[in-house]
């Protein structure tokens, strides 16, 4: 029997990096799982690096498929999986020995739909511990913390009971490149799963490979985040509006770093209310400064109610 079930998309990943990542899942202590990696369209070299370690371990499954994205590649790994829980892992990453043994015994005596962990963030040789505690295990609560960027959205950092999933079957969006798994949780957790929280980080998300899909800031990942704003406004109900406004604050605030924001795209992209800037991550002086712009605004341009 098949307890846990790692899908690993592969395209355009240092061999170095995927390696490390192979060799962590080659390590992992419970045996009754299965690691399914899906080349995306991915080079020979990493192809036939992914051929080695199924070769040599039986727990490896290995597709080659045309590159179509990384949401494509998870939507086919999961037709695949055949354990009881599922979980993911980036090819550019690598995961302690015991998480797979200690996630699954973990959701076995708290059961639960979803498990929910902590994590490091791996640079320049050094792991920081990114604690994820939610406060309240409810689905509604840990999605608006996601969404307001408190609680990290990615996929990695949770493991799925396949039986739920298989009842409330959520695939990856493939028309969008920025924030599937965001998107994925907005959609998935609005069937209330039973979420559980083990206070320990396994997972080593790394930050130094500078051809991370996450890097290299364009106008074409700004229109990407944009058009990830209009999804969320199409699948959430009006009761998220408030986060969704910080999600689209936070995009702009991301181009505004990059020098890609445009007053145009400022004062017309999804309005930021008061509320949402002071309640916002940013800096005190960020803050005054787009607090004195939406002023301006108000006195010249429109209505001061626009912004509360």
């Amino acid at each position: 029997m098949i307890k846990v079930s790692v899908i690993v998309p592969v395209y355009k990943v240092p061999l170095e990096y995927l390696r490390t990542c192979l060799d962590s899942l080659t390590a992992q202590t419970m045996q009754e799982c299965e690691f399914i990696l899906v080349s995306d369209g991915a080079p020979e070299a990493e192809c036939a690096i992914c051929a080695e370690y199924a070769k040599k371990d039986s727990r490896f499954k290995f597709f080659k498929r045309e590159h179509a994205g990384v949401s494509a590649a998870r939507n086919y790994g999961i037709s695949h999986v055949q354990g009881e829980y599922i979980s993911f892992v980036d090819s550019d990453d690598w995961i302690a020995s015991t998480m797979l043994e200690e996630l699954f015994s973990f959701a076995k005596k708290n059961p639960s739909d979803i498990v929910t962990m902590d994590f490091f963030v791996s640079q320049n040789g050094k792991d920081i511990l990114r604690k994820q505690k939610p406060k309240i295990l409810n689905a509604e609560w840990i999605l608006r913390q996601i969404l307001m960027g408190n609680l990290f959205g990615g996929m990695q950092m949770r493991m799925i009971k396949k039986d739920f999933y298989d009842s409330h079957i959520v695939l990856f969006r493939e028309n969008i490149e920025y924030c599937e798994d965001v998107i994925f949780w907005s959609e998935f957790l609005q069937y209330e799963p039973q979420i559980s929280y083990l206070g320990k980080a396994f997972y080593h998300y790394v930050q130094d490979n500078n051809d991370s899909i996450t890097r290299n800031y364009t106008p074409e990942k700004y229109r990407e985040r944009k058009k990830f704003i209009h999804i969320l406004k199409e699948i959430l109900p009006p009761s998220f509006e408030d986060c969704i406004n910080m999600a689209a604050f936070n995009v702009k605030m991301e181009a505004m770093r990059n020098k890609l924001l445009t007053p145009t795209d400022y004062n017309s992209f999804e309005k930021t209310r008061l509320s949402t800037l002071f309640h916002s991550n940013q800096n005190w002086i960020t803050k005054i400064y787009l607090l004195l712009h939406a002023t301006l605004l108000s006195i010249f341009n429109k209505s001061y109610k626009e912004y509360l």
